[in-house]
């Protein structure tokens, strides 16, 4: 493997990268009031962020945090507009080191990729194969270890200014999972979490770094299993064969390398060997060899958001509706 080249803080940390980075924050977020006021003076904003993480000054906001029951409670938590140019300041000029390594069958982000090609890719394997095996892992983003995360990263990345930028974003978005907030939505006090632990939903880091996490899951399933059919998208995966007893053997060794590898549990109530005759729901859709319909869930979700728009006005339900073309296109 190579290195990163040498002085890749000093690129992302310079103004001309900040400043790519918040046209890449910005886009198609113009609304938004903070990216507003923000915008108001934003080569001021820039100057006085490219001098704090030239001088060693830098130091990550407060995220904001709300509740969401979509109808899963969950904790969404939003970096400031600073710390989100910041974070795509520093994917931009490390991630596409790593992104080329992403196997095809990872669905995550990037160009070519997302839910909708998984979910098609999802249909063709249900097609072509006898059983699947659909699994997820439990309390995924909460268990993110970041000394595994940063071990990782930093066997090809050797700048230690950049090394360490990144360990001060993970400890202050792991730090979200300690507010009193997180412990009451999240049960925490029940179900605790190492210090070390933890990315919040809600930020481009965060949804890189979960997807740059489980990269190794992906050689793994198609290198040493040679699972003849398999695509994940961030922490739901599925593997299809014609010989369910492959798929059970696949389903252990998967379960040992997660917890030797990575340190996370898969969740038991999902990973059944299935025949592909049996109707299945993945990333909120009903997939059968028959085509793709939306779940009930998401149907619910649909008209709930739809008429919460037609409420705020026509531009508003525009909005949305544009927002669901891809899903009634299905």
């Amino acid at each position: 493997m190579h290195s990163l080249p040498s002085g890749s803080y000093e690129r992302l940390s310079s103004l001309p990268a900040l400043w790519h980075a918040y046209l890449d924050c910005r886009r198609d977020k113009r609304r938004q009031p903070r990216m507003a006021l923000f915008d108001l003076d934003a080569d001021r904003h820039l100057c006085a962020l490219q001098r704090a993480l030239a001088g060693g000054s830098y130091r990550p906001d407060p995220w904001r945090m709300r509740v969401v029951h979509d109808p899963k409670t969950r904790l969404i938590a939003a970096p400031s507009i600073r710390d989100r140019v910041v974070h795509r300041a520093l994917l931009n000029e490390i991630g596409p080191h790593y992104e080329h390594g992403f196997i095809e069958h990872s669905y995550t982000g990037g160009r070519g990729r997302g839910p909708h090609r998984a979910v098609l890719c999802f249909l063709r394997w249900m097609r072509r194969y006898r059983y699947r095996l659909c699994l997820d892992i439990r309390r995924y983003f909460p268990s993110v270890h970041h000394p595994t995360l940063c071990r990782l990263l930093f066997r090809r990345l050797h700048d230690r200014r950049c090394q360490a930028l990144i360990e001060q974003l993970l400890a202050a978005g792991g730090a979200v999972y300690r507010t009193p907030l997180a412990v009451q939505v999240l049960e925490l006090d029940r179900y605790p979490l190492a210090e070390d632990c933890g990315l919040p939903l809600g930020s481009y880091l965060s949804q890189w770094s979960g997807t740059f996490y489980l990269d190794g899951l992906d050689h793994f399933v198609k290198r040493e299993l040679k699972a003849p059919a398999y695509l994940r998208y961030m922490d739901d995966f599925a593997l299809f064969g014609d010989d369910p007893d492959k798929l059970v053997a696949d389903r252990a060794a998967i379960v040992d390398w997660l917890a030797a590898e990575r340190r996370l549990t898969l969740n038991p109530k999902r990973w059944d060997v299935i025949p592909t005759t049996h109707p299945s729901i993945f990333l909120g859709y009903r997939v059968s060899r028959a085509g793709i319909t939306p779940s009930r869930k998401l149907r619910r979700s649909m008209q709930r958001r739809l008429r919460r728009a037609a409420e705020q006005g026509y531009e508003p339900l525009v909005r949305s509706l544009k927002s669901y073309k891809g899903l009634l296109l299905f």
